[in-house]
């Protein structure tokens, strides 16, 4: 009886088949595992740039409301994030023609975290 013949033999994958396989089946995994993590990094960057969004509004709110503006640097920290301010009377434009109890501040906040990352605003008060 002949090999060919055999209807049990016919049945089934050879071993090329099976190896074929697993190695396309391990690519596609590689290439997702690769995409994921891409993900997951962009997703941290996209969290720590929020956080830092936070913290400097929130900075820049406190000394909006605050009665009493002048002239000062402070710096701190507020978890991963260090932050500084600076407010300095505002000379340009509109600065002189005020009348004399009140004047306009800068408010100039910046805050930055790990390797690089950072992001700052810039706002004006008028105050007595």
């Amino acid at each position: 009886m002949c090999a060919a013949a055999d209807p049990a033999r016919q049945a089934g994958f050879s071993l090329v088949e099976v190896l074929c396989a697993l190695a396309i089946a391990a690519a596609a995994v590689i290439s997702l595992s690769s995409g994921a993590a891409g993900s997951l990094t962009g997703a941290r960057k996209l969290e720590m740039h929020l956080g830092a969004r936070i913290v400097l509004q929130s900075i820049l709110e406190d000394e909006l409301s605050a009665g009493n503006t002048a002239p000062a640097v402070r710096e701190g920290e507020s978890g991963p994030y260090r932050w500084r301010l600076a407010i300095s009377p505002a000379t340009e434009g509109t600065a002189a023609s005020l009348p004399p109890a009140f004047r306009i501040y800068r408010l100039s906040a910046s805050v930055s975290w790990g390797t690089g990352g950072s992001a700052s605003a810039s706002v004006l008060k008028l105050a007595r």
